[in-house]
């Protein structure tokens, strides 16, 4: 009798441990859609004999071990640097792409304004006395000062624009170093109570995985199993201690754009933070900011100046209708940084077509042509660069364009191995429908035959029951 009591009790136990199965698979069913929810498996151990039938041994049914997260290791190994490297080309990428005011083919871009002004000197070399010619040719340098102008504003527009965007990450770093810094401490309360806390480690691999895409953050496990991250360069940004956090500072240096600090987790700082401690959506902006658009800018300003400086030497040495002379065609700074953004027409040339320079003897008589002739010849003679300002022009536009060029063949190498290993982790931790039915349905038939079991355990102690009282 007490083997048929001792069936009732393992098997009532079975009934507990298969109904964890079924609620595993429910949940799993429940999140197939979840974001960052990672397949759970039901784990269980078949329960040691305590007992013999005869000359063998009978075990005592099933326990419930754990319920385990699906994970690949060597792959979720690989995730944060595969996220790293998309956001920080992608973000580059995106922010290089938006910017149009070096377009070859852009109406009103320096390349066709530059043109136009040559072209409005050979206009004006077949009739130098003639009045309207004269005003064209003063239009059109007024066209290339202003192309210059908006050109190199549309860039600084740009990177503007992405200051707002570095802002707006690092808000969202410190929220989320915050949280995983939580989450560390909230696993290892639910620890302490032998429970294994799978929601709150797939809301912490969440935060793992954003901070890599936003900083390109490398995550560590301690022996207690806290996460921490390490920016490139082995800056800490979260510890088993808390969560550091970053700002924004105006750097003069750079033209106002901002900079990075990081108040370390121990509370320590601020400390800048260079350039190298930052990769991910962030590093990809700063790259984008700093590198091509910075480069593009320095090489308009000094296009212009020197553009400027070879043409105000031509025209200072020519004489106006007046016999004046020593005017200089453009104003533009003592030197090459901001050229661009300051160049413009000479305000008296600009306010009287005639004191444009065209001769080169006195008296200046209406029909001499040469200085503008020495003006033209600019177009292909070298300037201070060593090309001549189409070459210069054209090589401003090319390195541009190829920056952006390589920065889109990098975001599209790079997001398709993140997408590749991101698809290699949901084949193993992601919720398949058709896999769970399967669990489901095998739970529900093994509940339904350990019913059977109890029902047959049943009938046999009735029976022994009355043949014991008769």
């Amino acid at each position: 009798m007490a083997d048929l009591f001792a069936l009732l009790v393992q098997t009532g136990n079975g009934l507990g441990v298969q109904s964890g199965v079924i609620a595993t698979a429910g949940q799993n069913v429940a999140n197939a859609n979840t974001p960052g929810y990672s397949r759970q498996i039901a784990n269980l151990v078949a329960n040691p004999a305590l007992g013999a039938f005869g000359a063998s041994a009978v075990g005592t049914g099933v326990s419930l071990q754990s319920i385990t997260q699906a994970r690949d290791q060597f792959v979720e190994r690989q995730i944060p640097t595969a996220l790293a490297s998309q956001s920080y080309s992608q973000s580059e990428n995106s922010a290089l792409q938006s910017v149009t005011a070096l377009d070859p083919d852009l109406p009103g871009g320096l390349p066709s304004t530059l043109g136009a002004f040559y072209s409005s000197l050979r206009t004006l070399s077949q009739n130098p006395g003639d009045i309207a010619s004269r005003q064209a040719v003063i239009g059109t340098s007024q066209a290339l000062a202003r192309s210059f102008s908006q050109t190199v504003s549309a860039i600084e527009d740009a990177r503007t624009g992405i200051d707002a965007r570095i802002a707006g990450d690092v808000s969202d770093i410190n929220a989320t170093a915050k949280q995983l810094s939580a989450l560390n401490k909230q696993i290892q309360i639910v620890k302490a109570s032998s429970s294994v806390p799978n929601d709150l480690m797939d809301q912490r691999q969440a935060a793992v995985d954003k901070l890599a895409q936003l900083t390109g953050g490398t995550p560590y496990t301690n022996s207690a199993g806290d996460i921490s991250i390490a920016l490139p360069g082995g800056t800490a940004l979260v510890t088993d201690s808390g969560a550091g956090q970053l700002s924004v500072v105006a750097d003069p240096a750079n033209g106002g754009h901002f900079a990075l600090q990081l108040v370390r987790a121990d509370g320590s700082g601020p400390v800048a933070l260079p350039v190298s401690s930052i990769a991910g959506e962030v590093g990809g902006f700063v790259a984008a900011r700093d590198g091509a658009m910075k480069t593009a800018i320095t090489s308009l300003d000094q296009f212009a100046f020197d553009l400027g400086t070879s043409l105000n030497a031509i025209h200072s040495a020519g004489y106006a209708m007046d016999g004046t002379t020593l005017r200089p065609l453009f104003t533009i700074p003592a030197t090459a940084p901001g050229a661009a953004s300051q160049i413009s027409v000479n305000a008296s040339v600009a306010a009287d077509p005639r004191l444009l320079a065209a001769a080169t003897t006195l008296p200046a008589a209406s029909g001499d042509n040469r200085n503008i002739l020495a003006l033209i010849a600019t177009e292909t003679q070298a300037l201070a660069s060593g090309s001549n300002p189409d070459s210069s022009l054209q090589q401003i536009v090319t390195s541009f364009g190829n920056s952006t060029a390589q920065a889109k063949a990098f975001a599209d190498h790079d997001g398709a191995l993140a997408t590749h290993l991101t698809q290699l982790r949901d084949s193993t931790s992601g919720v398949s429908i058709d896999e769970e039915m399967i669990n489901l349905t095998q739970a529900q038939k093994t509940y339904e035959a350990m019913t059977k079991v109890i029902a047959t355990t049943d009938t046999m102690l009735d029976t022994l029951l009355s043949l014991i009282v008769g």
